[in-house]
């Protein structure tokens, strides 16, 4: 039994010194010289360099440090065919996580970290059945993460020095003793009255835990214990998924990513709003990892307290219970409160000059209309003449949602967003706006009425600014009136690339999930799942950019992944370019099944007018991949450097194809001036609907292509998809994990 995890202080760096040198006691091998100041020396140390054939041997890592060391993470290498793992012998004041899955291949993965600080102690001890001589020539290491105790927090150990001598220390030994330990072992061991709670009980992504505390790893509510130690260690290591169980049901859904990324603190701000880098990310990796630091960080809680750990997240405090129903338009600039829920009495307007500032964290929720007609609906349609700024964070997205207990798809009516952006049809006379600045007072140009009651829009101005959003969830709206007029999830019609979109999710959408009517808006990273028609749709000319989309359909009520127009005429087009995208039908693309007319029909469909530039696709679970049905394209369409995989087939078996495409999709995307690709991209999870993982698993995801060179795209973006690959461990986490949502229920999103 190992004794209770509490640190403490350390005499000082002089006594530290003289007890590491007091510790190389190795027998027969020479004396190595001490760590230089801030500066880690590791040695590996065997218990015997020469045993025999069936005997064992104990292997531990020596390490010199002046400071306190904290925790450190790597790989032990050896030679398979001569040292086979039995398991670890344990010592007093240390956990010590192995990932031993690759043992029979000479790989051990291994998270060690001691509440006290190593001080002169080994670093793990594991143990070894010889098999053949000579096994200490393939005994490495590789050092992933090395951290200190500092006062108040840890930090990295940047300079971690691997000596290549092996050190015989006949001190060391097996006593027959080889444990392999899980994450639970290790529970049982050092909080014996905890309750593990691992893969299961987890909280599912866009569930509420009220005052949910940086550092409660696992969910479970609370300050932080040794149990989240033990989690975080178990996902550094590999042995925890981030953010999915293989079995991916609602129990094991789970998304820690908010509370358990919490190296660097970023002292002295937790997070809130005006706060320029949350806990546990940095400005060149403003997504952030599970790695070791983050378990030092909160086993150093547990002792001397830290600034952040153990802390309530922002946004995370008691819910807003005071209710606003809001029954009129916005015609003066007003602030909505996180500490109200809005509720939407039929069709609000923003107008008049006015600008609708949403604080982080607000819940707004609309009402539904009659069934069949709609009369009554709820929305928030802000007008050409209006701006709307939905500015949330990671920590408290801005939520559009739904009164209705369940909610349903088209429980309300949505969020349209109307602009002064260039359309390409409609009629000319768009009107000057009084009280604009930005250029808007020009007249003159395309403007149309938009669908549902939402207002008119179009204009002049392609820098036309309707505001900010970003890390914004629109959950169940949309509602089809008719066949020809329908409110969306979310619309943008007619607006401007001065407006910010970014970090969006549309969420079992009625209609289309996200649509674009005209306008030169650019969009970066929106998740778009459970549509109950298209996921992506654009016409009437627009020509902003995009990237880093994702779309994950409803399988059974959902239709094309992108849909893509210019409009009827086939005079005027709509010449888009965007990157980084990942399309998802279903794990089936032949099964049958849907209750709403549609049924996953197809990856993309670039119909009349329409000339998008697309690069680095994935394309899965389609009865189609790709349907082409515009030969005005020709010549500017090009669909290239992506990924074709579990589609039933690559064309839609038309006959109207363009001559451009040798009169197939299929001759199309195959031909090599496209450079596609049709192999699995090993996506980790696409499928899940509590919690998918869009990663390409580690060492996948490659072979694509540079976007291209633009201000707005991130040029490093090579990978295909939506998504960067996981890391061995996959503990990196992905843009749109701890602010978005999973589905309800199996079967109801």
């Amino acid at each position: 039994m190992l004794r209770t995890l509490t640190r403490k202080r350390l005499a000082g760096v002089a006594v530290m010194a003289v007890g590491l040198l007091a510790a190389c006691d190795t027998a027969d091998s020479p004396v190595l010289p001490s760590a230089a100041p801030d500066e880690l020396a590791l040695t590996i140390n065997v218990s015997s360099i020469s045993a025999a054939t069936g005997e064992q041997v104990a292997v531990a890592i020596d390490q010199q440090y002046l400071g306190s060391l904290a925790g450190i993470q790597g790989f032990l290498r050896f030679d398979a065919a001569s040292l086979e793992y039995v398991g670890q012998k344990t010592h007093d004041g240390a956990i010590v996580l192995v990932n031993d899955q690759d043992a029979a291949r000479g790989t051990l993965r291994f998270a060690a970290v001691d509440a006290d600080g190593f001080g002169t102690n080994d670093i793990g001890s594991f143990v070894f059945m010889v098999r053949r001589g000579g096994y200490t020539a393939a005994l490495g290491l590789d050092v992933e993460e090395a951290s200190a105790y500092v006062p108040g927090t840890t930090a990295l150990i940047e300079d971690v020095k691997v000596r290549t001598a092996i050190v015989e220390n006949r001190r060391l030994r097996t006593d027959g003793e080889g444990l392999r330990l899980t994450a639970s072992d290790w529970m049982a061991r050092v909080a014996p009255s905890e309750e593990p709670r691992f893969g299961r009980d987890f909280q599912r992504p866009g569930q509420y835990l009220l005052n949910l505390r940086f550092g409660d790893a696992n969910l479970s509510g609370g300050a932080p214990t040794i149990g989240d130690v033990v989690f975080i260690l178990n996902v550094s290591v590999g042995l925890n998924e981030l953010l999915v169980d293989a079995d991916a049901t609602a129990a094991n859904a789970r998304d820690a990513v908010i509370a358990g990324n919490v190296f660097p603190q970023n002292d002295p701000g937790l997070g809130e709003v005006g706060d320029a880098l949350r806990p546990g990310v940095t400005a060149s990796d403003p997504q952030g990892d599970i790695t070791l630091s983050d378990a030092t960080t909160i086993l150093a809680e547990l002792g001397v307290g830290t600034t952040v750990v153990g802390e309530i997240i922002p946004g995370r405090g008691p819910l807003a219970s005071n209710r606003v129903v809001v029954s009129g338009n916005i015609t003066s600039s007003t602030t909505w409160s996180s500490s109200n829920v809005y509720e939407l009495a039929g069709p609000i307007l923003v107008t008049n000059g006015a600008t609708l500032t949403i604080q982080p964290g607000t819940l707004i929720e609309g009402t539904a209309g009659t069934p069949g007609t709609g009369a009554g609906i709820s929305g928030l349609f802000v007008q050409r003449d209006g701006r709307l700024i939905a500015d949330g964070t990671p920590l408290q997205p801005i939520v559009f949602s739904c009164v209705s207990q369940p909610k349903f798809k088209g429980c309300w009516g949505g969020l349209v967003i109307n602009g002064s952006a260039p359309l390409n049809e409609g009629t000319a006379t768009s009107p000057s706006i009084p009280g604009r600045t930005d250029g808007a007072g020009q007249s003159g140009c395309n403007e149309k009425t938009g669908e549902g009651g939402s207002g008119n829009y179009g204009g002049c101005v392609a820098n036309d600014n309707s505001g900010i959003l970003r890390y914004v969830r629109v959950e169940y709206s949309g509602f089809r009136f008719t066949a020809t007029n329908e409110l969306n999830g979310l619309a943008l019609q007619g607006v401007g690339n001065g407006t910010t979109i970014d970090y969006v999710q549309v969420h079992a959408g009625q209609d289309d999930g996200f649509e674009l009517f005209g306008g030169t808006v650019n969009v970066k990273h929106l998740l778009i799942t459970a549509s109950s028609d298209d996921g992506f749709d654009f016409t009437e000319g627009w020509s902003g950019k995009g990237q880093y989309i994702i779309v994950q359909a409803d399988s059974l009520d959902g239709d094309k992944g992108f849909e893509n127009d210019g409009n009827s005429s086939n005079t005027a087009i709509s010449t888009p370019v965007v990157w980084n995208v990942t399309v998802i039908g279903k794990a089936n693309p032949a099964g049958t099944g849907g209750t709403s007319g549609n049924n996953v029909v197809g990856g993309l469909h670039v119909r009349v007018g329409a000339q998008p530039i697309y690069g680095n696709f994935i394309v899965m679970g389609y009865p189609f991949a790709f349907d082409h049905d515009n030969d005005q394209s020709c010549g500017v369409f090009r669909f290239s450097n992506s990924v074709f995989f579990n589609n039933t087939r690559l064309d839609n078996s038309d006959t109207g194809d363009p001559v451009c495409d040798g009169g197939d999709e299929a001759v199309y995307l195959q031909a090599g001036a496209q450079a596609n690709l049709f192999s699995n991209p090993n996506l980790r999870a696409p499928f899940n609907v509590y919690s998918p993982d869009f990663r390409p698993a580690f060492g996948s995801g490659g072979g694509c292509a540079a976007p291209p060179i633009d201000p707005f795209f991130t040029a490093s973006a090579t990978h295909c998809g939506a998504v960067p690959a996981a890391t061995a461990a996959n503990a990196n986490i992905p843009w749109y994990s701890g602010w978005s949502r999973g589905w309800a229920t199996p079967t109801a999103p």
